[in-house]
């Protein structure tokens, strides 16, 4: 079943500690050379200013429903659908249904 993405990263999103390291890796290379952390700077400047004009535009910052969150709630509505059909027919967890009269 999907797991949703709380339990996955603990406090904080996945997203927020990769941008938490590229930082930090930006920082250490302007510790180093100005030259090299002026152009991870930029590479990194280029990368999240794509990734926030697709999150605006077609992920999770645009308004629009996600699609996992409805899978996740599908999964669930069929897995208590089983259940209950289950508790009905009267077979008991583990029981074999090709033993039955």
């Amino acid at each position: 079943m999907p797991v949703p993405p709380e339990r996955i990263a603990g406090r904080f999103s996945p997203k927020w500690l990769v941008a938490g390291v590229a930082l930090a890796t930006f920082a250490m290379l302007m510790s180093y050379d100005w030259r090299l952390g002026m152009a991870a700077g930029s590479l990194l400047g280029v990368t999240g200013a794509m990734w926030m004009y697709l999150a605006v535009r077609y992920g999770s910052l645009s308004g629009a429903s996600s699609g996992r969150t409805a899978l996740v709630a599908q999964v669930r509505a069929r897995e208590s659908n089983r259940r209950n059909a289950a508790a009905r027919s009267g077979l008991e967890q583990g029981a074999d249904p090709f033993q039955r009269p």
